[in-house]
């Protein structure tokens, strides 16, 4: 019995001890794309900011709702380009506009009234120019108003004017801060 415990002591002293701690975390990204195409916003980046000139009340509420084919008071141009002339990838682009929190019925952006003494009655309307002088309503959350637009060389041009509008016939607009936002979406064949 003195020989076994002999043993079972000589493996006590002699077994390592192994230790474990958690590992960490390893996050991957990336993106395999054969697009080749850039987008810009007046020129610059693929996302941009257009400021209004400020607009009085009375402006605004004579500018009424959003017409179809007019922009309302205090028009501001503004243009997105899809240039994909390193690459030419098709003949057309399509261009359409959405937005999560700030669209209405009315195919307009609501003002974000959590900012500080927003402006209320006011929404913003975007135009898109087919030509110089004609203007199309660009609907946001209209999933059937697609803008199509031919390609030369290698680009898409489109041109737009964002403008005040009331948010609705029966309430006028109050004096504020606007800011709301939009996402643009692009395709090309």
């Amino acid at each position: 019995m003195l020989k076994k415990s002999a043993i079972a002591a000589a493996l006590v002293m002699f077994t390592t001890s192994a230790f474990a701690l958690d590992g960490g975390q390893l996050d991957f990204a990336g993106l395999v794309s054969d697009n080749t195409c850039v987008l810009h916003v007046n020129g610059g980046a693929q996302d941009g900011q257009i400021t209004l000139q400020t607009a009085t009340t009375t402006e605004v509420n004579q500018a009424g709702v959003v017409q179809l084919a007019s922009p309302g008071a205090k028009p501001e141009a503004f243009s997105i380009t899809i240039d994909c002339s390193d690459d030419p990838q098709g003949a057309s682009a399509n261009l359409s506009m959405g937005s999560v929190f700030f669209s209405n019925s009315q195919g307009t952006l609501n003002n974000d009234l959590s900012i500080s003494q927003a402006a209320t009655g006011v929404a913003i309307a975007i135009h898109y120019l087919t030509d110089a002088t004609t203007y199309e309503q660009m609907r946001v959350n209209d999933s059937t108003d697609v803008k199509n637009l031919l390609f030369t060389n290698g680009k898409a041009v489109y041109n737009f004017k964002a403008s005040y509008v009331k948010q609705a016939a029966t309430v006028n607009a109050t004096a504020g801060y606007v800011k709301t936002n939009a996402a643009y979406t692009v395709t090309y064949q």
